[in-house]
């Protein structure tokens, strides 16, 4: 007969593998995507892309302009200029700066820098997927058959909107660029380094990882842009406060790949530090588990249906943030298994692997390596936010703007 404490030890096992799993086999396949180059979209001839950015911004007049100039930068077409075409493929590029339910003046300093605004003063078309809807539509309304979306808080790499349309006109229906975290400037600060490093390890390491293997590369709400063709197969009718992660489960549910584009950036803000962060944070997390909890159904019937790239989509939104995998593993020292420990000892090894990985792909490895000295802080931060997490899990929650320090000039 199991003794009890046998038992209880060999349930305590299963559940930490069952937590735990999906996240180190989801890093392993993006490790090992990371040694390859992904994959070309296939060629569409003679596709012409009439490009629109599509900006959702609620609040945002400290930062918009900065925004604004930008996409102009990169190669938009000011407001009011006519359409033409341009062999750095920038030119007739117009920025929808859609001010919904602004309390500031949003509107009217978007317009000042460049801009067209489409503003909505509707309490019941809350939430940044409603002004998506609307700014998509304006922008269909007005010729453009392909949108990219850019956060009102970003700046973006000046060769975005030709990267951009390069991979559209190349035949691919979504993309998504690089999204990365601005460093605060001043001293040396080890945690908010330690979070860009985990920014860059789920929006850049892991996507074209992905894309190296060739799984769709994801989509992280800034910096991706969605053919109209594409919008009228799969609809953009997320609503959840992770609209980008919702809407990529529907695209890989009708096998739709992300195509990367590892060549152009967008960069946002971190958050402000104290409530503002552990708010984006539990955001992020608790989405996460409610869209894995009604995706997953549809995700395994387009499975068996032969979409086998769903089952890495799977894997995706099942898997937990490397701080709470870290923190399971930690759990299998008081768990006297054998096989339980030889598990962790190889968790630990691809966790060693993939943070080496995403520090090589920024521009200071060596800072970025020596920030890890302030990973016991946060991994204890992040169980103190658990509840905060669990109660933005729920459907109801709602979508609130993330307080951000305005950029130094």
């Amino acid at each position: 007969m199991v003794k009890l404490d046998t038992f209880l030890a060999q349930a305590l096992a299963v559940l930490i593998v069952l937590f735990a799993a999906p996240l180190f086999l989801d890093l392993a396949v993006c490790i090992a995507g990371n040694l390859r180059r992904a994959r070309r979209p296939h060629a569409a001839p003679g596709r012409t892309i009439r490009l629109a950015v599509v900006v959702p911004a609620h609040d945002e007049e400290t930062m918009i302009a900065d925004t604004v100039q930008s996409l102009l930068a990169a190669g938009c077409t000011v407001k009011g200029a006519e359409r033409e075409d341009d062999s750095a493929g920038g030119a007739g590029v117009p920025i929808y700066v859609v001010a919904h339910n602004c309390s500031d003046a949003t509107a009217a300093v978007a317009a000042a820098a460049g801009a067209r605004v489409v503003e909505i003063k509707n309490p019941r078309l809350a939430g940044k997927g409603a002004a998506l809807r609307c700014g998509f539509q304006a922008a269909h309304a007005e010729g453009a058959n392909a949108f990219l979306v850019v956060d009102a808080d970003s700046v973006v790499s000046p060769n975005l909107i030709a990267a951009i349309k390069a991979a559209l006109e190349a035949g691919a229906e979504v993309t998504q660029c690089r999204y990365e975290l601005e460093l605060p400037s001043g001293p040396f600060h080890p945690l908010a380094r330690l979070r860009v490093l985990a920014f860059r390890g789920i929006n850049v390491l892991r996507a074209r990882g992905r894309a190296g293997l060739g799984f769709s590369a994801g989509l992280f709400g800034n910096g991706f842009a969605v053919t109209a063709e594409t919008l009228a197969r799969v609809p953009f009718s997320a609503d959840s406060i992770v609209e980008d992660i919702e809407y990529h489960t529907r695209l890989a549910a009708a096998g739709v790949s992300v195509h990367w584009v590892e060549e152009a950036t967008v960069w946002g803000p971190l958050a402000a530090a104290g409530a503002a962060r552990a708010t984006q944070e539990a955001r992020w997390e608790g989405g996460r588990f409610h869209v894995a909890a009604h995706s997953t159904g549809r995700l395994l019937k387009a499975a068996l249906s032969g979409e086998w790239r769903a089952l890495e989509m799977l894997a995706e939104v099942w898997s937990l943030p490397l701080s709470r995998g870290i923190m399971a593993l930690l759990l299998t020292a008081f768990v006297p298994l054998h096989w339980l420990h030889l598990f962790a000892l190889g968790c630990a090894i691809i966790t060693v692997v993939y943070v080496i990985e995403a520090a090589l792909l920024g521009g200071e490895p060596w800072l970025d390596l020596a920030a890890l000295a302030a990973a016991p802080l946060h991994i204890a931060w992040k169980a103190a936010v658990t509840p905060l997490v669990l109660r933005q899990s729920r459907s109801g929650a709602e979508w609130s703007r993330t307080r951000r320090e305005a950029r130094q000039p």
